[in-house]
């Protein structure tokens, strides 16, 4: 039987509010797994150029077998992003892996981001890392999902806009790849409370989701058909490794 903890995200979501002089000197990565999408990858990237008054950032774009049009641009980019082709989809789980083996070892927090999302808030790096500090939380994001765990629903982050600090990578990282597309945030979310890093919602508007669907419907249902097994064995096995 896999024991359930308790539901990590219940509770008022926290909100700050700073100064726009306000922002961490601490080194940031910013992970953007992407596909196939370079219109939106261009609007994210440079939604996170316009508006980022932390400017101690890097960003590794790691790309999942994308075609020509999508080559070209990452060619284009490569001398001001560090770019990750990987010759054929490995989808979100193991992309992300990828990307923070490229950050900076000396980054204390990493930001995972989908490629069709728009930064609005120009203090956005600031908030995150805010709120990490404010609430000693080791998992930041913006968005809920919920999934059903022996008939009990539970909450976790959901992977478009994240920050993990690096301490909280490293004992709960990496993702779990036996959940390439679905599944694997849920078990970060649930690794990140078992080991005390009190994942946190934050309340603040920062960015836009686009919510591009590029996976083929068959695939998709693929995917989650094969989420529905693993995840409880996956729970199982990590919950024996950690008595």
């Amino acid at each position: 039987m896999v024991e359930i903890p308790h539901n990590p995200l219940e509770g008022d979501k926290p909100e700050l509010n700073l100064s726009l002089q306000s922002n961490s000197e601490e080194q940031i990565s910013i992970v953007i797994v992407h596909k196939d999408r370079p219109e939106y990858l261009n609007i994210c990237l440079q939604s996170i150029a316009v508006t980022s008054v932390n400017n101690n950032y890097e960003i590794i774009v790691v790309d999942n077998g994308s075609g020509q049009d999508s080559q070209d641009f990452l060619d284009e980019i490569k001398d001001e992003v560090t770019v990750v082709k990987n010759e054929k989809n490995l989808f979100w789980a193991e992309a992300a892996n990828k990307g923070v083996e490229k950050t900076d070892k000396d980054s204390k927090y990493i930001v995972f981001m989908h490629c069709d999302v728009v930064i609005t808030n120009p203090a956005w790096l600031d908030l995150l890392v805010n709120v990490s500090e404010s609430s000693d939380s080791g998992l930041v994001g913006l968005e809920l999902q919920s999934y059903y765990l022996q008939s009990q629903k539970v909450d976790f982050i959901q992977e478009w806009c994240m920050l993990v600090t690096r301490e909280c990578w490293d004992k709960c990282g990496p993702f779990e790849e036996k959940l390439p597309q679905i599944g694997a945030p849920f078990v970060f979310t649930i690794d990140a409370q078992t080991k005390g890093f009190k994942p946190q919602v934050m309340k603040n508007i920062i960015a836009h989701h686009y919510r591009i669907f590029s996976l083929d419907i068959n695939e998709y249902e693929r995917l989650i058909e094969k989420a529905m097994v693993a995840i409880p064995e996956v729970m199982r096995k990590r919950q024996s490794a950690s008595v």
